[in-house]
């Protein structure tokens, strides 16, 4: 996937990164998310919550 330079998508880029270095790849699907976090759309909360939900035991 490939993610827009700008200003915002920069701290989204260095996730990335940051992930790949540690050998975790991260799904395109949650890329665009972290990029609504980045952008406004939504809060860090509400994603860290849906992910919580998502692989709860």
């Amino acid at each position: 996937m490939t993610v827009k330079c700008t200003e915002k998508n920069q701290s989204v880029k260095n996730v990335i990164a940051t992930m790949a270095v540690e050998d975790m790849y991260l799904s395109k699907e949650f890329v665009s998310k972290l990029i609504e976090v980045a952008s406004g759309k939504r809060s860090s909360e509400e994603l860290r919550q849906e992910v919580i939900r998502k692989y709860a035991r």
